[in-house]
């Protein structure tokens, strides 16, 4: 993790199975503001097989699954940020099962699992459109679903009618009929791309009374409607719910392109699979590697390759080549300050991440006030205590108690009485404390 940069001098080759791919550029970044620690940064858009191989792991999990190398020297981290856009703009139906076997546990957990997954959607790349089905009124009710933005369509998912006890699953025209509503939408908005969602707790059942004429049954209907779905070019991906239900069937409807999981009815397992499904709609990376001390001249020196790769069970998922190409002035030449957020952990408590030059301004105001207040109030009052100036006088002496007097005689005369004798000048009866400086102690107290 730390080694010397310097190396980047000894290799500057990346793995020959990498040399078609489109590298992608490093480019120099303050780690935090006002500081002068080197980072570099780069956008990685993943292939779809890779994009698949990381939505399997938790966010957490693929946060320490990335490495990078440059020029044979390991880097620092990286940082990774996921962005909330959706490239390129996205079209998502999404298809949820009202038939009779929904009611309960299954509509409240299914609405409340999607409608957090819809809310995270990016509104400003993403459009999405809701429908429910069921055996009846198939093909008109999806399509009058519209493509609005996410907050709009997680209202739609509020509106849509409770299940009916009377209603079957009509699985395999409903996907059919999706994949030709998505295709309108993806032509009407060019440079898109069209996804479906559909969730389900059960198998297709159909031809019952009241259900539409028409509607695809048995193999016959399940091979058509894995061929749509196969040749719409949508990415396409089915959650079943609970236990009433044929994973193979799912799995062949959504083809070697899609994507068909069965969680238990569970809000937890639910919302487990549809944030795999959000990091899978989001293909692009941001990496931020921190550079080892000394890196600045070599980095100046000439263009550098290097790999960034997720790992995964022991050997790399994903792997990009990296490029580094110096500037014409010299160096450093940053071009702007990482993401916070994207500082990789080595890093951040050197770097200051997350103390503001404000809050760092204040602490140092608040140091000098203490350190004024100690030297100009405590230092002070102690080194005066030292002299005696403030030291409290020693209380003065009780007076001299006088003999009592003999009690009187017959006759109005005291006996025992006698004269003391006159005090002299040099008589001393009570000593004040001596004043610092002061030539001899001053004396009181003499005899009248």
């Amino acid at each position: 993790m730390g080694a010397c940069i310097s190396a980047l001098a000894i290799s500057a080759g990346a793995p020959g199975v990498l040399a078609a791919q489109e590298a992608a550029p490093l480019r120099l970044v303050r780690c935090a503001p006002a500081r002068d620690i080197p980072c570099l940064t780069t956008r990685l858009r993943l292939p779809e097989s890779g994009i698949r191989a990381l939505a399997a792991l938790d966010s957490v999990t693929e946060r320490g699954s990335w490495t990078g190398v440059l020029g044979g020297a390991r880097l620092i981290g990286p940082g990774l940020v996921t962005p909330p856009q959706i490239d390129p703009p996205l079209r998502l139906l999404v298809l949820l099962d009202r038939s009779g076997s929904m009611i309960g546990e299954g509509i409240a957990f299914t609405r409340l699992t999607l409608r957090s997954f819809i809310a995270g959607l990016d509104s400003a790349t993403a459009r999405v459109a809701v429908a429910g089905f069921e055996s009846r009124n198939v093909a008109r009710g999806i399509a009058a679903a519209t493509f609005d933005a996410p907050a709009e369509a997680g209202q739609d998912l509020d509106r849509l009618p409770a299940p009916d006890r009377r209603a079957n699953t009509a699985l395999y025209s409903a996907l059919v009929e999706g994949v030709r509503h998505v295709a309108g939408a993806v032509a009407a908005a060019p440079g898109s791309r069209g996804a479906i969602l559909l969730v389900t707790d059960g198998r297709n059942d159909v031809d019952r009374p009241g259900d539409d004429a028409g509607l695809l049954a048995g193999p016959d209907g399940l091979r058509q409607a894995a061929d749509a779905a196969a040749r719409s070019g949508s990415r396409i991906w089915i959650m079943g719910v609970g236990d009433n239900l044929s994973a193979a069937e799912i799995g062949t409807l959504a083809g070697q392109r899609g994507s068909a999981a069965t969680v238990s009815l569970d809000p937890n397992a639910m919302a487990a699979r549809l944030a795999s499904i959000a990091r899978e709609l989001r293909g692009v990376r941001e990496l931020t590697f921190g550079v080892p001390g000394g890196a600045a001249a070599a980095l100046a020196r000439a263009p550098w390759f290097g790999t960034a790769a997720a790992w995964k069970d022991g050997r790399p998922v994903v792997t990009h080549t990296l490029v580094w190409r110096p500037p014409l002035y010299a160096l450093p030449a940053y071009e702007g300050v990482a993401e916070p957020s994207s500082v990789p952990p080595e890093l951040r408590d050197a770097a200051g991440v997350g103390a503001s030059a404000g809050s760092v301004r204040w602490l140092m105001a608040l140091c000098f006030g203490v350190v004024g207040v100690v030297l100009w109030v405590v230092v002070p009052r102690y080194a005066w205590a030292g002299d005696g100036l403030l030291s409290p006088a020693p209380p003065r002496a009780a007076p001299r108690a006088e003999p009592a007097a003999a009690p009187a005689q017959s006759g109005g005369l005291h006996a025992g009485i006698s004269e003391a004798p006159p005090r002299k000048p040099t008589d001393v009866t009570q000593e004040l404390p001596a004043v610092s400086g002061a030539a001899t102690p001053s004396r009181r107290g003499r005899g009248k």
